[in-house]
């Protein structure tokens, strides 16, 4: 044990129990998150958007790998405001043990994180989605590129706002540092948490808008 874990002793980011950021018994409540189509959030096979479902600028399908519910909700929000190593560790554990990512062949795509402005990178002193993002594109051994998109406007707190205004604020939030850096290719984009999609959504709409062959959306969790 170092000097800081006497001083600051690790407590489990769920009950509190000391020895650690999250005790044996919360992580076994960690449960992996159903597949649905993006478009029409019913149940789709592997997360592919349904034929009937799919337009010029739609999501050809969505990955999400936990349940936004006790502990990963907690271990995400922990994340947003602070980046604790232990805590990617425990999520970088987990996302090695799914075998979900098995049944996926995602060759010559490359995975691009949602970004923040600027300001709010400069605020937090670092963008949660682009370091889960580098676990992620580590486990399916793709590129990973941060800096395809450029987010182009301040948005509140998704997590704040009803449905329709979530839509609304990301409704053109996104663009490319290169205007013809997509043309022709595949993505991944990925965000920490899937709600109603909108984040995702516009991202990929981005990308289709200037040339992307195909875009696929990844979460670490689900909230549907």
């Amino acid at each position: 044990m170092n000097l800081l874990d006497l001083i600051f002793p690790k407590r489990c980011v769920v009950c509190n129990r000391f020895g650690g950021y999250l005790c044996e018994f919360d992580r076994e409540k960690i449960k992996p998150a159903k597949s649905f189509c993006p478009v029409c959030l019913k149940a789709a096979i592997g997360g592919t958007t349904h034929a009937k479902c799919k337009s010029k600028l739609s999501l050809d399908g969505l990955i999400c790998i936990f349940d936004y519910s006790t502990p990963t909700r907690e271990i995400i929000q922990e994340l947003k405001y602070r980046f604790v190593t232990d805590l990617a560790n425990i999520l970088r554990a987990e996302i090695k043990k799914t075998k979900l990512l098995n049944r996926y062949n995602f060759d010559n795509f490359t995975l691009v994180p949602i970004p923040l402005t600027s300001s709010r990178k400069n605020w937090r002193g670092f963008n949660r989605t682009e370091v889960l993002g580098k676990l992620i594109a580590r486990r399916l051994k793709l590129p990973f590129d941060p800096e395809v998109l450029q987010k182009k406007k301040e948005t509140p707190p998704q997590a704040k706002l009803p449905r329709k205004e979530r839509i609304k604020q990301m409704r053109g939030a996104f663009r490319l540092n290169t205007p013809r850096h997509a043309e022709g290719r595949k993505f991944i984009v990925f965000d920490d948490v899937w709600t109603t999609g909108a984040t995702l959504k516009s991202a990929a709409a981005s990308l289709k808008r200037k040339g992307a062959e195909k875009v696929w959306g990844f979460a670490l969790a689900s909230s549907h």
